[in-house]
């Protein structure tokens, strides 16, 4: 036998079983408290519950009506003491009159009685009434009177008419239309020449006859305001 073989045991199947055997149980030994001590640390650490949220629910609720107020207690009556009487004084004797003898006083002579002055009555004059204006004519009537006042107008001028000499020795005629405005009271207001005659000598000569005429007041039945006429005036040489 050599130094090699005696030096190295000899390693047999039955050796080789035994050494896995206990490296298997090794393992598995050394897994479980692997695994035991996680289980621990995990039992060790806290447990954290999350609460739950609170539902909170809110209910309106109707308020009570207030209580109605109690009444106050009715007052107290009042009880006045009664008042004492007073004692009644004593009536005090009165002397007894004796009677007197009157004798009666002769009568008063009567006074007549003087009436007493009376205030004097005032009476207001009596004024008169005045006369009732007559009706107005009637327009047929006030045309009637104005067309006669206006005739008896043109009589008038003409009656007045004077021929100036200028116009004698012209030897020549014409009529001139004069237009004047006169008041009720026959006042002239105005004249002028309405319609020419042609020659100047008769125009004026026209004219001035009307500014020398009088003429007489509006009758009753003609208008109470100012009116105007219009009055043709002939003159010629031939005539007076």
């Amino acid at each position: 036998m050599n130094a090699a073989t005696l030096s190295s045991p000899v390693q047999s199947p039955k050796f080789k079983k035994d050494h896995f055997g206990r490296a298997l149980m090794i393992g598995a030994v050394i897994e479980a408290l692997m695994i035991g001590g996680l289980i621990y640390s995990h039992l060790s650490q806290p447990v954290t519950v999350k609460p739950k949220p609170k539902i909170m629910a809110i209910h309106m609720i109707k308020p009570a009506p207030p209580k109605p107020k109690p009444l106050p207690p009715p007052p107290k009556p009042v009880v006045h003491p009664k008042p004492i009487p007073k004692p009644l004084p004593k009536p005090i004797p009165r002397p007894v009159p004796h009677p007197v003898a009157h004798h009666p006083l002769p009568p008063k002579p009567l006074l007549a009685k003087t009436p007493a002055p009376r205030a004097p009555v005032y009476t207001p004059p009596v004024t008169p009434l005045a006369p009732p204006s007559p009706p107005a004519p009637s327009p047929a009537a006030r045309q009637s009177a104005m067309d006669t006042y206006a005739a008896m107008l043109r009589t008038r001028v003409q009656a007045n008419a004077h021929v100036p000499d200028s116009v004698r020795m012209m030897h020549v005629g014409g009529t001139a239309v004069i237009s004047f405005r006169l008041t009720p009271s026959g006042h002239l207001l105005s004249a002028q020449v309405a319609q020419s005659s042609g020659i100047g000598a008769i125009n004026r000569a026209a004219l001035k006859t009307v500014e020398d005429t009088r003429f007489p007041p509006f009758t009753k039945k003609m208008p109470k305001h100012p009116m105007t006429f219009d009055v043709s005036v002939h003159l010629s040489a031939h005539g007076s």
